[in-house]
């Protein structure tokens, strides 16, 4: 038996929503991008190297073409962690995807997108911090990026995507820790017909009452297509 916010354990979970088709490298790479070499190693152990001793298993929600390697790659025991999989049917986007551990998650847990790199300590940092939180980090670029609205305390009002006209340089990069009452949450389909993360995420906030802490990052890469993966290569080598 859980409550929202509360587990009956020190450790916690990691969700990784790791389906997709990975639709902007699959014109240059035939496989799961999360797999591909950054700096002679996958990509996916470098945030793995990040990870707090407090997670002590990971849960991979899987499906699109890639399933079967990354099952493979992960088996059911990874780097002394469980390994359990979920599979999404119906890829209906981020928050759907994460609401797929619904039954196998309870209390707090860390969701990350593994496609990305966060500076050492980062996760850490952010599974330390008290209750619901979320990475961010200012950046001069934010109308490419979903980005946070925040009050004077630090705490999320509000979550817009590629804002055209300025609001905030605080941006999302793709990691919180939530709890179960995220399953619960209803929300129409975006323009896309996708779940968004950041839809769900304004709902606890403003429908719910929850309260969101911002913790900055010190790095991040995003790959999201063979030239970032370029990038991330260099700077990982470094």
């Amino acid at each position: 038996c859980s409550v929202y916010g509360k587990s009956s354990s020190t450790t916690m979970k990691a969700v990784i929503p790791i389906a997709g088709k990975s639709t902007r490298m699959s014109k240059t790479y035939r496989r799961a991008k999360q797999l591909l070499p950054v700096a002679g190693r996958p990509l996916i152990e470098h945030t793995l190297d990040t990870l707090p001793e407090d997670i002590d298993e990971l849960v991979l929600i899987v499906g699109g073409p890639y399933e079967d390697e990354v099952r493979s790659y992960f088996g059911s025991e990874h780097r002394g962690r469980t390994v359990t999989y979920v599979k999404q049917t119906e890829q209906k986007g981020l928050g759907h995807a994460i609401q797929q551990a619904a039954g196998h998650v309870h209390g707090r847990f860390l969701v990350f997108v593994p496609d990305d790199l966060y500076g050492e300590g980062d996760l850490k940092r952010l599974v330390e911090s008290e209750g619901l939180a979320a990475l961010a980090q200012r950046r001069d670029d934010p109308e490419n990026f979903g980005v946070f609205v925040c009050d004077p305390e630090g705490y999320i009002v509000r979550t817009v995507e590629k804002p055209k006209t300025f609001i905030s340089n605080l941006c999302s990069i793709g990691a919180y820790v939530l709890d179960d009452e995220f399953f619960d949450v209803e929300v129409p389909p975006s323009d896309r017909g996708e779940i968004e993360l950041p839809d769900i995420v304004n709902a606890l906030v403003n429908e719910r009452g929850r309260k969101i802490r911002i913790v900055e990052g010190k790095m991040w890469l995003p790959v999201n297509s063979p030239e970032q993966l370029a990038i991330a290569d260099q700077e990982m080598k470094k």
